[in-house]
């Protein structure tokens, strides 16, 4: 299920390490200010505001970073370290 079209989904079969918990919460925070922002914006012209293009984008690129951790639901510590060192989202040392 994908984080673009839909709430992100947490209760599939395999249950995750405390690690992907980790950063699942820590990618759900990126994620709220984000969300926030976009809800609060005033409206625009369309096809004008190119910060709020920026937004979405940021909007897209959260989602498309959730999706990837959910594909690591019980993968082990040392992928999920990578996954977070390849993040966007995630501080280096997540």
């Amino acid at each position: 299920m994908s984080n673009l079209k839909t709430a992100h989904r947490t209760e599939d079969a395999i249950e995750p390490s405390p690690r992907w918990h980790q950063l699942h919460t820590r990618l759900q925070a990126a994620k709220r200010p984000i969300f926030q922002e976009i809800r609060s914006y005033p409206p625009q012209v369309a096809g004008c505001d190119l910060h709020f293009k920026a937004l979405a984008e940021k909007r897209d690129a959260i989602c498309r970073e959730l999706d990837r951790l959910d594909s690591l639901r019980g993968a082990r510590d040392d992928e999920l370290d990578g996954f977070a060192v390849s993040s966007a989202f995630l501080a280096k040392g997540a």
